[in-house]
């Protein structure tokens, strides 16, 4: 070979299956990343919620309606969590006894209303804080019981 020459050895690529294996090898080896990497770069969510996630509200309250047309509207009100930067609004997620949470209502603040059926099952209402980064772990977010029913 002289200077200049391009080579003519193909280049043998990894087959996909062992950069699986490195990956999970990685994953098991490699140290949390810092708390300040936004949410966003990480592969995995880590446990420490980011710096950048807001504190949670406080004081939530579940105002309840009669029910209209089989329709039942409910108000939930919050304090704002006090001088948090990161803070930008809450979502609201209705979760029926063993059920999956469902989004039912968000905006910048209290009070936020949504209207749900009428159901005589267990309910509750969750209160997530988002911010631009981030929100809130719904389970560990403040939670009220609803009584959804016709009472």
């Amino acid at each position: 070979h002289h200077p200049g020459a391009t080579p003519s050895t193909p280049i043998v690529w990894p087959a996909p299956r062992n950069t699986e294996n490195k990956i999970q090898q990685t994953k098991v080896s490699a140290k949390p990343l810092t708390a300040n990497v936004l949410p966003t770069t990480q592969p995995n969510a880590s446990a420490v919620q980011p710096r950048t996630t807001p504190q949670h509200v406080s004081d939530v309250r579940v105002v309840t309606r009669a029910p209209i047309n089989g329709m039942k509207t409910v108000t939930v009100q919050f304090v704002h969590p006090g001088g948090d930067q990161y803070f930008s609004g809450a979502q609201v997620y209705l979760k029926k006894a063993n059920g999956q949470p469902s989004l039912v209502a968000g905006g910048s603040q209290s009070p936020l209303t949504f209207t749900v059926p009428v159901s005589n099952a267990p309910h509750s209402v969750h209160v997530t804080s988002m911010s631009n980064w981030g929100e809130t772990d719904i389970n560990t977010s403040p939670a009220r019981r609803v009584h959804l029913g016709y009472i």
